[in-house]
Formats: C-alpha cells, sequence, structure tokens
C-alpha cells in the first residue's frame, strides 16, 4: 500500500516539544526510507523544511526505486535518495550530521519465512550505519529497537529500560531479537571506543496508516478481514493484552529522544492504549461500514506463524513521558485512522 499521509499526522509529530531548531541547516540520513516509520520521518523533515525554512537536507535509503517512486511521487525539494540496501557500505558527500536508522525486517511473516535475511539485515545494517557515523563524525544516531529485547517476561509490572528477561537463542525465531540485542550492544562499543552518540527508542505493536494486512501480525490479519467483508476468527481465547501506539506518536517520540534525550534508550508505548486481543477483535469489527463482521473463535490450525512469544510485556514509558512526550490518538482513533486509509 502507498502512504498518503494526512497533515494530521504530521502534525501530531510536529506538536511534540523537541528542541526542533537543532535540526536546521543540517544533513539527516534516514534510512529504511520507504518503509512505514521512514516515510513518516522523511516527510516530517520535508514539513519543517515547508513551514520554518529550516534548510534540512535529507538522504532517504532505500533499495527498491519502484517503492521510492510510489512513497514519493512529489519528489520532495532537498530530499536525495539513495538507492542501496543498507547491508552495503554507505557513502554520502558532506556531513551527515543526524541518523535515523530504521532500516530491518521486522513482521512475523519474516521470521518465520526469513529468517535469514531478518538476522542479516539487522547486524550488517547497523555496522555499515555506525561505520558512517564514525566517519562522519555524526552528531547523533536514533536507533529504532524493539520491545523483544527484554525477552520473555512475566510479571504484570511495566517493563522498564534496564529489565532484562531471558530468549530462548537456539531457534530460528531468536533471529530478531537476537540481532537486535547484538546491535544495541554494537552501538555502545562504537560509542566507547569512536564517540558515536546514540539513542535508541524500543517499540511494541506501533501500526498506522500504510502497514501491511499480510504480514502475519493480528491487528492486521482482523482489519484485513473486516475489509475483505469476512469475520475475523480468533485462533486463541483472545486474552492476551498488548499496547498499541500510533506510527506518528511513535515518530514524533523518536524526534524528542534524538533532539533532547540524555539516556541511551527509551521505551514508546501509549500505555493507555492497552487491550486485549478479544477487545481489539471486537473493536476493529465495529469499524466495518456496513456492520457485518463479526468475531468467531476457532482452535489453532494449519501453519503457524512466530509471533511474540508471551502474553505479557508492557512498556514502561514514563522516560519518554518526562521528556515531554504525550501520545495524543487514542486507540480508537488510531485504529479508524488507519481503516479510514484503506476505505
Amino acid at each position: 500500500m502507498v502512504i498518503i499521509m494526512e497533515i494530521r499526522d504530521i502534525d501530531f509529530i510536529l506538536n511534540n516539544p523537541a528542541s526542533w531548531d537543532k535540526l536546521k541547516n543540517t544533513t539527516v540520513l534516514v534510512t529504511g526510507a520507504t518503509g512505514r516509520l521512514g516515510i513518516y520521518i522523511v516527510n516530517a523533515l520535508v514539513e519543517l523544511n515547508n513551514r520554518n525554512n529550516f534548510n534540512i537536507r535529507v538522504f532517504a535509503l532505500a533499495r527498491n526505486p519502484k517503492k521510492i517512486a510510489e512513497a514519493y511521487p512529489d519528489n520532495p525539494k532537498n530530499v536525495i535518495f539513495l538507492e542501496q540496501d543498507v547491508i552495503t557500505p554507505i557513502s554520502v558527500e558532506g556531513n551527515v550530521d543526524y541518523i535515523f536508522h530504521t532500516a530491518g525486517l521486522a513482521s512475523p511473516d519474516d521470521f518465520t519465512h526469513r529468517p535469514t535475511d531478518t538476522l542479516w539485515g539487522h547486524v550488517m545494517g547497523t555496522r555499515n550505519v555506525l561505520e558512517l557515523a564514525k566517519e562522519k563524525k555524526t552528531k547523533k544516531v536514533l536507533y529504532v529497537s524493539t520491545v523483544e529485547v527484554y525477552g520473555t517476561w512475566k510479571s504484570e509490572n511495566g517493563i522498564k529500560e534496564d529489565d532484562m528477561g531471558p530468549i530462548s537463542h537456539t531457534n530460528s525465531r531468536a533471529c530478531y531479537p537476537e540481532a537486535k540485542r547484538l546491535c544495541e550492544t554494537m552501538f555502545a562499543c562504537y560509542k566507547k571506543e569512536f564517540g558515536v552518540d546514540y539513542t535508541a527508542v524500543r517499540m511494541s505493536h506501533t501500526f498506522g496508516p500504510g502497514i501491511s494486512l499480510y504480514d502475519g501480525r493480528a491487528f492486521a490479519e482482523f482489519i484485513r478481514n473486516m475489509l475483505e467483508g469476512k469475520n475475523i476468527v480468533l485462533q486463541s481465547d483472545g486474552s492476551a493484552v498488548r499496547t498499541y501506539t500510533y506510527t506518528a506518536d511513535a515518530v514524533g517520540a523518536m524526534f524528542l529522544a534524538l533532539l533532547d534525550g540524555k539516556d541511551e534508550y527509551y521505551n514508546v508505548a501509549a500505555t493507555q492504549n492497552q487491550i486485549s486481543i478479544r477487545d481489539l477483535a471486537n473493536l476493529i469489527a465495529s469499524l466495518d461500514p456496513k456492520k457485518q463482521t463479526k468475531v468467531e473463535y476457532a482452535l489453532p490450525q494449519g501453519e503457524k506463524l512466530l509471533y511474540l512469544p508471551f502474553k505479557l510485556g508492557i512498556l514502561d514509558s514514563s522516560r519518554m513521558e518526562a521528556l515531554g512526550w504525550k501520545p495524543q490518538v487514542d486507540i480508537e482513533h488510531a485504529f479508524r485512522y488507519t481503516v479510514e486509509s484503506f476505505l
């Protein structure tokens, strides 16, 4: 799906109390520029130029020229596209002041069918980003990490940035969390040895317009079923609780962490948007404009995609909120905006 960003969503991003002036007359690299997060980041930077004449030069890195053309049909001013895979060394002319590193496979479908690509994409891509940051003496890198680095978490207490649980590393499903853990270690090494400054956001269940409806995530499947006029079929009792963060809220947190964060890690989760899988299925069914979709229950059957392996795992975002971050989109509007983007 081609993402057509609403001004509403750009406003959500720019409403954050970040030190936006730090971006004046800078060069920013965005990896994964045709992914959902990358598109939002690039468009926010373009809008900062349009509204405030910030003179930001953007390098947008993505490997697929067709996706680049679809994501940026208007060929925005001050955006230079780098058509390459992030796993190959990155070379650009001039300074690179800030980097948003968002590239990497991150869906249950990837973990199930492309574990090797998932693993090396994150590890090799992050090495190339860090080598570029070292070479260019980049001011700061923003790394997009994940709740999965925390491993199995069985407590009902919110997960704080210094918490850590076990990960079973002897199966292919570990390709994603173990790669992300290694990447975080790589950042620590480059900071200690070469002075590369960074901050990372650990996110969970972020979604919005432009999500893939075929990547195996439960909420994407629910939306697809509703749009196709089918019932939503739960393969469990639906008691697992998740927190869902709207994409524009998450990207606003990234800018805030990059420009004002003093810590190396920030959890990003709209904790007020907690909901069980069962209640989420009913919410999405209620958004069916034809009012035909119902929620059913069935025993698991057929191939099972490799989902997040625990029922609990709610992030504590108080460190992020202390910077002034406040999610602006509640769960009903978040899913309503997402469904409307497909309708």
